[in-house]
């Protein structure tokens, strides 16, 4: 996780005119002490040190925390926006999302931030948020307003969420342990051989299958796992050597992930069944494919076992010949 940055830019500060300036007498004898002008340097410390007190009352699940951060009306906007105005409300949405049984640990990025007066700062960046350790380290970028306080601290006036931007190899993270090589073997001489393998991106997992029936023919199937923005869901997309293509959305169930595929054969048939998958133990994925329909037809449950290749081993070096042997194995053979 890249460190608390910041690309500060400083605009000019308006000038303040008075209508009727003060005789020198005066203005010597009204003049208040003014405390020196923090420098841009300690201005984005401050600014740091808040974002870092955020961070720190977040994975403390600490929602009061939260919401002496603010001012007492700032306000909150998510994505959707819904508006949480007021210290009451904030620490009370907070409370209730910590509160929850998964409650995930934050990280803030904050890429620019901008003096854009005395005492006035737009910082903007990226909120990753973090479930799980095998889960999708999900991204999203917000802007925050925030005004100087007399102490020299900083409140929040307002919080904005945007977009999510979570990079699309994040979301394959829950998927990594279908790499590998995999081999299913029927009791009616059935045999499928599957071999997925992340691609050089890390967007997408590509994988090549092999099914072998009975009699020895051979049917090769490509496929590709990825991120779809469309449904904002894992995706796959299928091509079969014979022509047929299929694709279907990817929902994570219990311990295992529902996949409803829906295609087409070289034949112009349609085809749908929906897809359960799951890893048993580490070595085995549990493969079941039920509501098969192809062409208007029913067609059998199907439950498939596959079970983790071992890598080929590596051919063992030979031993040195002995120096006396190879020298003899040089001569020719006596008459």
């Amino acid at each position: 996780m890249k460190p608390w940055k910041s690309r500060p830019r400083i605009l000019p500060a308006l000038a303040l005119l008075l209508a009727s300036p003060l005789s020198p007498a005066s203005a010597q004898e009204n003049k208040a002490p003014v405390p020196p002008a923090a420098t841009e340097d300690a201005e984005l410390d401050a600014l740091g040190k808040a974002a870092e007190r955020f961070v720190t009352a977040f994975n403390a699940k600490d929602a009061a925390a939260i919401a002496a951060l603010f001012l007492p009306g700032g306000e909150i906007i998510g994505r959707n926006g819904n508006e949480i105005r007021g210290r009451e409300e904030i620490q009370a949405y907070y409370a209730d999302l910590f509160s929850g049984e998964k409650v995930p640990q934050i990280a803030l990025e904050a890429s620019s931030v901008r003096l854009v007066s005395p005492g006035l700062a737009i910082e903007d960046g990226l909120v990753h948020i973090t479930t799980a350790e095998n889960e999708p380290v999900k991204s999203v970028s917000y802007s925050v307003t925030q005004l100087k306080q007399p102490d020299g601290s900083w409140l929040i006036a307002s919080s904005r969420d945007h977009l999510e931007v979570t990079p699309p190899s994040e979301h394959l993270k829950p998927l990594v342990w279908l790499a590998g090589e995999w081999t299913y073997e029927g009791d009616d001489g059935v045999r499928m051989d599957l071999a997925i393998d992340l691609d050089p991106s890390g967007n997408f997992l590509l994988g090549e299958a092999a099914a072998t029936d009975a009699s020895g023919q051979v049917q090769n199937t490509s496929l590709r796992i990825g991120w779809n923005p469309a449904t904002s869901s894992v995706f796959w997309w299928t091509f079969d050597s014979d022509g047929g293509n299929a694709s279907g959305q990817w929902t994570r169930s219990g311990d295992g992930w529902l996949v409803r595929t829906s295609g087409i054969t070289a034949d112009s048939e349609t085809n749908a069944a929906t897809h359960k998958i799951t890893m048993e133990g580490g070595d085995t994925i549990l493969w079941s494919a039920t509501d098969r329909v192809r062409a208007g037809e029913t067609e059998p449950d199907v439950m498939l076992r596959f079970v983790r290749r071992a890598p080929d081993p590596d051919p063992l070096p030979l031993a040195d010949a002995p120096a006396e042997a190879a020298d003899d194995a040089e001569k020719p053979a006596e008459q």
